[in-house]
């Protein structure tokens, strides 16, 4: 994966200040080529006890930054900001208070607006026929296992008076396993509208995408994306291109770029994984050697595509994978649970269950099917038990191969040739097959092809990173603001600590 991490020309610390949660950043080149910031100061992410709207501006492309300005908001909440047709600045925020400027971020008034009533509210889309868009989400009904949460309502709203007042015009999709949420919009060339949207069960599901083609009147089904996060932020190149910015979320977590057209955003799963060590694993004749000693930087493992509905799903996981050495977590496969596996046994998790035993010192075929709440376990052809699972909780959604977690006890010593999984998903019309070898490459280079890394922060909590605005320079180029944890810092305290940062990066770099 193409990563701009170590490269420290490439990044600066906008706002950052002991005791308090510099957070939720977006930013906009206005006409004159400033840059203008809005973002928030909290005391903590969850059920903070104030939330204050901050703006900053730099007029030498994000090099350095002016004065704080205090904006007149209470209980702001993950501002964003865009620039219209006429160059008029807008900063809308889910406090229900907006602010409008005329000179490029110098001054703003401000403009209580009427009408939304859903949080995290999106950029502004300008219609061009004095009609805006913009939605919103809120988790609304009762909490159900198979997403641990209340689902969520990702409501599209349109405004006819400048941004005053807005009307609900219905949700973008009510998928009951998936939890749709934070959504980013985008008018398309063609007149469409695209609707970004994180997916929040934590399985790795990834982001899901939605089309209208009447102004957000109807939305097209939920069709999935290659990227696994949340918090996107899609918009337009110059080049007619999308680019994406997003909390990334897949096994191995930081604040990440995509860029690519319509058609490959709606290409579908793709797999993703974590190996920051770079002789971990290897490449051998005999396959792909994963071996380290306990330890949380040499930690391999690859995030498949996830069950989205166990209740009527199916689900075939096979690998032929040779263990010689594993500690508790070292080596396993995931499918309706970890299935652990040492040298010569492998062992469902759950209470009471006993090793299974393989023939050491060779390959193993092992294959995990998945049925109405049972997983079958058959090696090298010959079943060998059957577990029951519960099929409607997000526990049995996940499907992985490689370090189960948490990574400790986690020294292995074990080769992997190939892996294989098929997933049909009848109440979403939909069937999914991937096929790795070892001879191919990684099992995840296609996402270490496509996903430009801006900044990694694996060893925070998920809430203190990746929430992320961009804005393309007038040379072609882009500036990223995004919030960042620090997880590695001495001072890091988990939902307490973040600061905001922004990242140049170029078409270029994902090359």
């Amino acid at each position: 994966m193409p990563t701009l991490n170590d490269i420290a020309e490439r990044h600066v610390v906008i706002d950052r200040r002991d005791g308090e949660y510099i957070c939720f950043p977006d930013v906009v080149r206005a006409a004159d080529d400033t840059l203008i910031l809005v973002y928030n100061e909290q005391d903590k992410h969850v059920q903070p006890t104030r939330r204050v709207a901050l703006s900053k501006t730099s007029r030498d492309n994000g090099k350095t930054w002016g004065d704080i300005v205090r904006m007149d908001s209470v209980n702001s909440h993950c501002p964003r900001v865009v620039k219209l047709a006429d160059n008029e600045i807008i900063m809308s925020d889910a406090s229900r208070v907006f602010f409008h400027s005329h000179d490029n971020g110098a001054s703003w008034e401000t403009r209580p607006v009427t009408g939304p009533r859903h949080d995290m509210l999106d950029r502004i889309i300008d219609l061009g026929d004095t009609t805006f868009l913009t939605t919103g989400h809120s988790h609304v009904g009762e909490e159900h296992p198979s997403i641990r949460q209340a689902p969520a309502e990702q409501m599209v709203y349109r405004s006819t008076d400048h941004c005053l007042t807005w009307e609900p015009l219905g949700p973008v999709a009510t998928e009951r396993n998936l939890v749709l949420c934070e959504a980013s919009m985008v008018l398309l060339p063609d007149g469409r509208i695209a609707c970004l949207m994180r997916e929040n069960s934590f399985v790795y599901e990834p982001m899901y995408i939605c089309l209208s083609d009447d102004k957000g009147g109807s939305w097209s089904a939920p069709t999935p994306t290659p990227l696994i996060g949340h918090r996107p932020t899609m918009g337009l190149t110059s080049d007619g291109r999308l680019l994406v910015t997003y909390r990334d979320l897949s096994p191995d977590m930081g604040t990440s770029a995509w860029v690519g057209t319509l058609d490959e955003l709606m290409a579908g799963f793709m797999v993703q994984g974590r190996h920051e060590n770079p002789a971990n694993p290897t490449q051998t004749a005999d396959g792909l050697h994963v071996k380290n000693e306990e330890c949380s930087d040499s930690v391999v493992r690859y995030a498949l595509r996830p069950i989205t509905d166990p209740r009527s799903a199916t689900a075939t996981l096979e690998a032929e994978v040779r263990v010689d050495a594993s500690d508790k977590n070292g080596c396993g496969l995931r499918l309706g649970t970890w299935w652990r596996m040492s040298s010569d046994s492998i062992t469902p998790d759950g209470e009471g269950q006993e090793p299974i035993s393989m023939e050491p010192g060779q390959f193993n075929t092992i294959r995990l099917e998945y049925a109405k709440g049972e997983v079958t376990l058959t090696i090298n052809g010959e079943k060998r038990t059957t577990i029951e699972v519960d099929d409607d909780h997000a526990d049995t959604r996940p499907i992985l191969f490689g370090a189960p977690y948490p990574f400790e006890e986690n020294s292995v010593d074990c080769t992997w040739k190939r892996v294989s999984l098929t997933v049909d998903e009848p109440s979403m019309d939909r069937q999914y097959v991937w096929n790795w070898n070892a001879e191919d490459g990684l099992p995840d280079q296609e996402a270490l092809d496509r996903i430009l890394e801006l900044k990694n922060d694996r060893y925070a909590a998920p809430p203190d990173f990746g929430y992320s605005g961009w804005a393309e320079l007038a040379d072609g180029s882009f500036f990223c603001a995004h919030h960042i944890g620090g997880g590695q810092d001495e001072d890091y305290d988990p939902l307490h600590s973040a600061h905001v940062m922004g990242t140049w990066f170029s078409l270029k770099d994902f090359k």
